[in-house]
């Protein structure tokens, strides 16, 4: 039995979009104690793992077919495939345009607070993405032995 890479790696983008959410807004608080791009740097490890976790749901999904879940399971997982989805798009979309105006130096307080409230956003929709795949492992079985 092959270990299943999913339960292993879908904590690193919780935790690390979470830390980004927390330095940008220490950084929009108290500029001077923490550096501008930490955030960004957060934010693109975590679209990594991201990435990472789809592919690995991906084998996931392919195995609960398998298994004959019922029509409520597959639905919710369905739903947990969507916003997982979303999740890694919005990350690599929002990381590109972070970075292109991080390089271009054109990262000012409206930047900031943009890049803010998409982290913001983005932080809601991991929490849900994780609140639904606990949801699947610990009340409908999904993935235990």
């Amino acid at each position: 039995m092959l270990f299943p890479l999913h339960p292993a790696v879908v904590h690193f983008p919780i935790a690390l979009i979470t830390a980004a959410l927390i330095f940008h807004t220490l950084h929009l608080c108290r500029s001077e104690w923490i550096n501008r791009s930490i955030g960004l740097w957060l934010l693109g490890l975590s679209t990594i793992f991201s990435i990472v976790a789809v592919l690995s749901g991906q084998k996931e999904i392919q195995k609960a077919g398998e298994l004959g879940y019922p029509t409520e399971t597959l639905i919710l997982i369905e739903r947990h495939q969507t916003i997982g989805n979303i999740v890694v798009w919005g990350s690599i979309l929002l990381f590109i345009g972070w970075l292109f105006l991080y390089l271009k130096n054109q990262v000012n307080n409206k930047v900031n607070h943009l890049a803010f409230a998409f982290l913001l956003l983005l932080f809601v929709i991991v929490i849900i993405s994780g609140y639904t795949g606990g949801y699947l492992v610990y009340i409908h079985g999904v993935g235990t032995p």
